[in-house]
């Protein structure tokens, strides 16, 4: 697998954007009780009005969500706020939290500010906090009737077997900079492989998880928000790095 290694511009803006959802989680120990956590998130300023729901993972009883490593981090509480701006979603766990955005995507400017009230009202409701692991995910559909790619033979991108291009059904991953202090993981895969629905003409979905190493620790609110910054640059540039320059171009919001 290769992609083109010269620098692309990276614009501020898609005219129509291949976002379906983005999220950021934080994973935490504490030493507030997560039911008293849970109550304070509920009452927390921004997010008093929003609904309240109980998550699957609630049915399993605490000991055992702690004592399997696979059901540690599942969130079991839920505020959420559906709308035609598009949905938010806090979901809280004893030691996750989750805040997601689903399309119509608000655009950086604005969901930043709304991931940052989301890390403050952690750090203000949590005692003890330190937080272990932050990952910031994008998950995206590009459509041959939007985007002009039709395939993954339409990316910046060459699969090949034995010299011979594989342009059909994909489903593949790589990491960037691993080891380092903050990791990128991309999967691309054509509709087959996800699950879930995804908008009609979906033709390559892109998955991109920025998170921190193993080993993370922070306690202070400043690192986490200078954390996702820079996640946030990360994140795109992996994301544009697949588009050639030409659907760069196309799908660009010109300045005004």
């Amino acid at each position: 697998m290769a992609m083109a290694v010269e620098r692309k511009r990276i614009p501020a803006k898609l005219k129509d954007d291949a976002i379906v959802e983005a999220l950021l989680e934080v994973r935490f120990d504490m030493s507030s009780i997560p039911e008293v956590l849970i109550g304070r998130l509920s009452e927390y300023g921004p997010w008093k009005q929003l609904s309240q729901q109980r998550m699957p993972a609630s049915e399993i009883p605490a000991p055992i969500r702690q004592f399997n490593p696979q059901l540690r981090y599942l969130p079991v509480f839920e505020l959420f706020s559906p709308g035609a701006e598009g949905r938010r979603a806090v979901r809280i766990g004893a030691q996750v939290l989750s805040y997601h955005c689903t399309a119509p995507y608000v655009g950086w400017e604005c969901f930043r500010p709304e991931l940052q009230q989301a890390i403050e009202g952690l750090f203000q409701t949590a005692g003890g906090l330190v937080v272990r692991r932050l990952g910031l995910r994008y998950l995206n559909a590009l459509r041959a009737d939007v985007h002009g790619i039709r395939s993954v033979s339409d990316l910046d991108l060459r699969l090949e077997i034995d010299g011979e291009r594989v342009g059909g059904n994909v489903n593949v991953n790589f990491t960037v900079d691993p080891g380092s202090d903050t990791t990128c993981t991309v999967r691309i895969a054509t509709p087959e492989f996800i699950q879930g629905a995804l908008p009609a003409n979906t033709s390559v979905y892109v998955d991109v998880d920025v998170f921190t190493h193993d080993g993370y620790e922070s306690r202070k609110e400043a690192d986490v928000a200078s954390w996702l910054e820079a996640a946030h640059t990360k994140e795109k540039q992996q994301f544009f790095r697949l588009l050639t320059v030409e659907t760069i171009d196309s799908l660009k919001e010109e300045d005004r």
